[in-house]
């Protein structure tokens, strides 16, 4: 019977280990999902654009930019992109352009979104 305890004990033991183990490496894992990452390269300005989110799928939002013919779009998991999304409502609300800048290396990717000045929205309509 002391046997049986100690087997019993040993086995509870050993499955608590593992339970744990596991629950700690799933949180982890969870917690690191939920940091954003930040990508580094050169950039390259396009100047004042109207922003327009076409479709959000996953961690990418496509965007149209224009007066540019073709997308664009945002990495949701990349650093200061929830304030690129909130930037381009401001700027669809007030109907006022932004300032863009894009990766060199791959230009169909938004590096940085900043708003306009009052001078160069100013200069943007009177062109």
């Amino acid at each position: 019977m002391l046997q049986f305890k100690t087997i019993s004990i040993f086995i509870f033991r050993a499955l608590s280990v593992v339970f744990l183990s596991f629950f700690f490496s799933c949180a982890k894992q969870n917690g690191k999902a939920k940091e954003k990452r930040i990508k580094e390269g050169e950039t390259i300005e396009i100047g004042l654009v109207f922003p327009e989110v076409r479709t959000a799928k996953n961690d990418t939002v496509m965007l149209a930019l224009y007066p540019h013919a073709r997308f664009f779009y945002i990495d949701l998991g990349l650093k200061n992109s929830d304030s690129y999304i909130d930037l381009i409502k401001k700027a669809n609300k007030a109907d006022v352009p932004v300032k863009v800048r894009v990766y060199k290396d791959n230009q169909a990717e938004v590096a940085e979104m900043i708003p306009a000045t009052s001078q160069e929205i100013e200069k943007f309509r009177n062109h």
